[in-house]
Order: C-alpha cells, then structure tokens, then sequence
C-alpha cells in the first residue's frame, strides 16, 4: 500500500505539472492572439492606406491600374506576360519539365509543365494569371 500510495501522489505530481503547463501554453496563446488581434485592427483602421488599395483596378491577365502611377512605355515589356526573360524562363523549365519524370514515374505533358513551370517563374500579377496554353 506503501506503494501504491508513492505511485500515486506521483502521477498526481505529474499531471500537476502538466496541468500548469497546459495553463501556461493556454495563457501564451491566448495573450499572442489578442497582441496579433489588436494590430490587425490597428492596421483596418488606417483610412490612408484602405483608400489606396480600393483605387486600384484589378484585372486578370493585365497589369493593375494604380491611379497616379505612370504609364509604361510602349516597347517596354518588363514584367508582362511577353516578358522576353519570363518567355525564356517558361521555356527552359518547360524543356527540363517534359524530358524528366513526374511522381507516379511517367513523363508530364505540355499543359502539365506549362501551368507548374508558370507558377514557379512568374514575378509579377499579370504573369501569374494569363491563361498559357500550349501550342
């Protein structure tokens, strides 16, 4: 009964513990939680920068319309969907894509390769989202 006794007032020791740890995690979330609650209402609450963000005009496959903002150049193609180093970027993954092997151990396809190359070289909106379609 010594024993048991001994085995016993230890495993309450035990959860004890674990209790006050599982208090003390629950007060560290709960106080970060609020911290990160309050900035993102502090944030919300700047009428400057929501006013901006409700001026832009965004279409999928262009370039956003920020108003202010100068408009490019007629020849300049920088971060558009004719981008001639995203154009070369999309051909080389394109290339490497085909002649490798997916997971299941078969080899990919032109519009399989052409949507994963798209996400992993775009750098900009426009580019991002034209439809690329094989040819």
């Amino acid at each position: 009964t010594k024993l048991s006794r001994a085995s016993s007032s230890l495993l309450l020791a035990q959860s004890d513990d674990t209790m006050l740890n599982r208090r003390e995690w629950s007060k560290r979330a709960f106080a970060s939680l609020i911290t990160g609650a309050g900035s993102i209402a502090t944030i919300a609450a700047n009428p400057e920068q929501s006013n901006a963000a409700d001026d832009i005009i965004w279409k999928t496959g262009k370039s956003p319309q920020i108003p202010g903002q100068k408009p490019k150049e007629k020849g300049d193609a920088k971060g558009t969907k004719k981008d001639p180093s995203f154009l070369r970027s999309i051909s080389d993954c394109k290339t490497k894509c085909e002649t490798g092997y997916g997971p299941d151990g078969l080899s990919r396809s032109a519009s399989e390769c052409l949507a994963s190359c798209q996400d992993i070289c775009c750098t900009t909106y426009e580019q991002c989202t034209f439809a690329i379609t094989p040819r």
